[in-house]
C-alpha cells in the first residue's frame, strides 16, 4: 500500500483578540488611575525599623526644617466638607462648588485661609510653582484653639466621624459587610531636623481636638548587612 503524504502547514495563531484585550486593559487603567499630586515640600524623615504602612485614609501634618506646617486629607469627600467649615469659621469665600471639589485633589497644602481662593484660580503649573509658607499656628498653649491648624484637625475629626457613620449606615441598608478599620487616621510627618517644640505643638493640637491616637511617619531603616 503506497504511503500517503499528508500536506504540512505552519500552525497560525490569531493575535487580534489578545491585542484588543491589551488595549482594553491599558484604556481601563488610564481612565481609573489617579495621579498623586506633587507635594509642596520634600522631607528627609528620620528612620525606624517599623514596616507599618500609612493608612489609605489619613489626616497628615507635615513639618519641615523651618517649622512650616502643611496638611493633607486623603479622603476627598471629607476634605471638601472640612474646607467649607474652614471658610465659614474664618469668613473666607470666593470658591465655587467646582473649586472646592478641585481643592480636594491638590494634595498637601500650606496656605492661610485667605490664600486658598486666589491659589485655586491659578493654573495647575502655576500652583506647582507657588510658594506655600505654611498654615499659621502659634506654639503658645493658650493660643492653640485660635490657630488655623487646630481647626483643620478639629473639623477633620468631626467630618471623619460623620463619614464613618454614613458609610456604616449605608452598609446596613444594603446588607453589606462594613470595614470598621477604614477610618481616617491622624499622622505626623516631620523632617529629621525639625525642632521638637514644633512637633510637640502638633501633638498638643491633636490632644485639644480630642484625637486619641496618631502615628509618626518615618522612613524605613535598612537592615544591617550580615
Amino acid at each position: 500500500m503506497p504511503k500517503v503524504n499528508m500536506p504540512r502547514s505552519t500552525p497560525a495563531l490569531d493575535m487580534t483578540p489578545m491585542v484588543d484585550l491589551a488595549f482594553l486593559l491599558v484604556t481601563f487603567f488610564m481612565l481609573t488611575s489617579s495621579f498623586r499630586a506633587p507635594e509642596p515640600i520634600i522631607l528627609d524623615t528620620p528612620t525606624s525599623t517599623t514596616e507599618q504602612q500609612i493608612p489609605k485614609q489619613v489626616f497628615l501634618v507635615l513639618i519641615d526644617e523651618e517649622g512650616r506646617a502643611f496638611v493633607d486629607i486623603t479622603n476627598s469627600s471629607v476634605k471638601s466638607k472640612v474646607l467649607k467649615r474652614m471658610m465659614a469659621q474664618f469668613k473666607t469665600g470666593g470658591l465655587s462648588e467646582e473649586d472646592i471639589n478641585k481643592f480636594s485633589g491638590v494634595g498637601p497644602i500650606g496656605l492661610r485661609m485667605a490664600e486658598i481662593s486666589p491659589y485655586m484660580e491659578l493654573e495647575s503649573t502655576e500652583r506647582t510653582a507657588y510658594e506655600q509658607r505654611g498654615i499659621p499656628y502659634d506654639t503658645a498653649a493658650s493660643k492653640i484653639k485660635n490657630s488655623e491648624l487646630y481647626y483643620w484637625a478639629y473639623f477633620t475629626k468631626i467630618e471623619a466621624h460623620n463619614d464613618y457613620k454614613e458609610r456604616e449606615e449605608e452598609a446596613k441598608l444594603r446588607n453589606m459587610e462594613f470595614d470598621k478599620t477604614n477610618y481616617i487616621q491622624f499622622s505626623v510627618k516631620a523632617a529629621r531636623n525639625a525642632k521638637w517644640d514644633k512637633i510637640q505643638y502638633i501633638i498638643d493640637v491633636f490632644r485639644e481636638a480630642k484625637v486619641k491616637e496618631f502615628q509618626m511617619v518615618t522612613g524605613l531603616e535598612s537592615a544591617p548587612e550580615s
